[in-house]
């Protein structure tokens, strides 16, 4: 919402078409967005110096970002994924859920 599109209204209404009939889930997020757009809104709240976003939401954004790594480098095992960030499993699990974090990576 806080992301300012540089395209026109059809532009934007072609992505969020598209993104309505690829959407995993009853929710949009960025990952149903082109790669590109996704970039640049993520880059601008991981961005320190870009104070367009609040604390708050700078920290969830750097927090999930790093689960998320974590959790790609372990190809999903939330075990491996919490003593690589240094943290317990539950706090990981709890973590991911305040997030809404999915691990589309798990572990068979």
């Amino acid at each position: 919402m806080r992301y300012h599109f540089p395209g026109n209204v059809r532009e934007l209404e072609n992505i969020i078409e598209r993104a309505v009939v690829l959407a995993r889930d009853e929710i949009i997020t960025t990952d149903d967005l082109p790669a590109g757009l996704h970039v640049q809104t993520e880059r601008s709240v991981l961005n320190p110096l870009d104070l367009s976003h609040g604390f708050i939401e700078k920290v969830a954004a750097f927090e999930k970002t790093m689960i998320e790594h974590a959790l790609k480098l372990k190809n999903g095992n939330q075990s491996q994924a919490a003593k690589l960030l240094g943290i317990s499993e539950r706090h990981l699990r709890s973590r991911m859920q305040k997030l809404n974090i999915v691990n589309t990576l798990r572990s068979r």
